[in-house]
């Protein structure tokens, strides 16, 4: 039998703390999981979801569009360029700028001296033989000198009408461009005159492998003239040329003046558009829109959404 411990309880060593022990006594209830996330956790969690939600829908509803640039070449339409038949030198230009003009109106006169000369000669001796024939109507020689004279006297009328340079068409003188005592070429524009019914259209000459994508009714076209970065604007597409054609082919298409104002590389197709107005606006600024001003033409040919750029797989769903 073993004899009892000498140590009192008040000396013996606490297991646990006082305050467990009391909680034990007033018999608390059941506990709760250790809570260690923190609040700002759980927000970014929520708003994480949020925006992976916000950028699926984003990437099915946003479209990319796929873009085609061309130069493009303001034209006056109804603007007819006045050139010169025959050699010379400039004596006088009898127009001026914004001046209304008619059929058969003198526009510019080139030297006609020496015509002239001829003119007076011809007219001199073929009044001479005329003369001669009436005091003599049955000579027959004298007739046949005078019908020679005839022909001679209305080539030389004609060599002075050629050094006229007259208009072809009624309307306003828009382009002088020579001046008195400027040598000309045959073929060389001296001014321009437009109608009444001229209007303005844009010239876009589109890189060659575009044109399967280009559409006149589904393609949409912005234009933005050289200098003015301001001056993007909307417009609309009036043809596609149906054939894809060479440099010295499109430069013929704009015109002989235009020849040595572009540099074309490969080929292109030819775009024509029309502009609702003779202005343009640039930094809160109107101007007009002048004949011969360049700028890029830019065509939308296609769109498709984000996902889809993305998984391109998603086009053959």
């Amino acid at each position: 039998m073993s004899e009892p411990s000498s140590e009192s309880p008040a000396v013996r060593r606490a297991i646990f703390r006082d305050g467990a022990i009391e909680a034990h006594r007033r018999g608390a209830g059941p506990g709760r999981p250790l809570h260690i996330v923190a609040t700002w956790i759980r927000w970014a969690t929520g708003v994480t979801f949020l925006l992976l939600a916000a950028s699926l829908v984003f990437a099915v509803t946003a479209r990319l569009g796929e873009y085609a640039e061309g130069i493009a070449v303001v034209r006056r339409v109804g603007r007819v360029a006045v050139t010169s038949a025959v050699p010379g030198t400039v004596q006088s230009i009898e127009v001026r700028t914004g001046q209304r003009v008619a059929v058969g109106q003198v526009l510019v006169q080139l030297d006609d001296a020496a015509p002239r000369a001829e003119l007076a000669r011809v007219e001199q001796e073929y009044r001479q033989r005329l003369v001669e024939l009436l005091r003599t109507p049955a000579d027959d020689a004298r007739r046949e000198r005078l019908a020679t004279l005839e022909a001679q006297l209305q080539l030389a009328q004609a060599r002075v009408r050629e050094r006229q340079i007259v208009a072809s068409e009624p309307g306003l003188v828009s382009d002088v461009r020579v001046r008195p005592g400027q040598p000309v070429a045959p073929g060389d524009a001296v001014l321009a005159v437009e109608q009444d019914s001229a209007r303005t259209v844009v010239i876009g000459l589109f890189p060659g492998h575009y044109r399967p994508l280009l559409s006149a009714a589904d393609s949409r076209l912005f234009l933005e003239l050289e200098g003015f970065p301001d001056s993007r604007r909307e417009v609309a597409m009036r043809s596609v040329a149906d054939e894809v054609v060479g440099p010295a082919e499109a430069m013929r298409y704009l015109g002989r003046d235009r020849q040595g104002a572009l540099e074309l590389a490969g080929p292109v197709v030819v775009v024509e558009t029309e502009l609702p107005s003779d202005t343009f606006v640039a930094d809160g600024t109107e101007y007009r829109v002048y004949d011969g001003m360049q700028g890029v033409l830019e065509a939308r040919l296609r769109s498709e959404t984000l996902l889809e750029a993305l998984i391109p797989a998603l086009k053959r769903m």
